[in-house]
């Protein structure tokens, strides 16, 4: 039985030492990774000759590169935006999904609710209102703190 044991973590230590990935971000560092998968806009990974699984945002990865096949896979594009009408581009993410990237603060608004107006249309005001005041200020990514009528608020990222 302790062979068995034996053989078998030496073969999967060996595929882990095999599957050798390299991730580039956006802000042009490399990492040497063993690729574990992409979910929920975040790709898993572990570190060469450890099992610990750590992740980061699919957002901050430009490619992932296959060491031993010499190929890549662009991951996700770098989103540019420079005017308050580039508003579509910028990404509403959750608190778990901003790991690699940078927070660069917070930004806040006003919006008040128009009487009549329902609920939902009034979410999609604010959040509308957060991403323009994010694109002004040339922040591609935006976590929602607050989505209260007289307290809209977001926190802003970056590369």
């Amino acid at each position: 039985m302790k062979n068995l044991f034996t053989i078998f973590t030496i073969l999967f230590n060996i595929a882990l030492i095999a599957q050798t990935h390299e991730i580039i971000t956006h802000d042009s560092k490399k990492m040497d990774v063993n690729f574990i998968k992409m979910e929920n806009n975040l790709v898993y990974y572990a570190l060469p000759g450890s099992t610990e699984e750590k992740k980061i945002s699919q957002y901050a990865v430009a490619q992932l590169h296959t060491k031993n096949e010499n190929g890549s896979k662009q991951v996700s594009e770098k989103i540019n935006v420079i005017a308050k009408s580039d508003y579509k581009k910028v990404i509403v993410l959750k608190e778990s999904q901003t790991v690699g990237l940078k927070k660069s603060g917070e930004i806040t608004s006003f919006f008040g609710q128009t009487k009549g107006e329902t609920n939902l249309s009034f979410l999609d005001g604010g959040e509308k209102r957060l991403k323009e005041n994010a694109a002004h200020k040339g922040f591609p990514f935006i976590v929602i703190l607050s989505n209260k009528p007289n307290a809209l608020k977001a926190a802003v990222y970056t590369y």
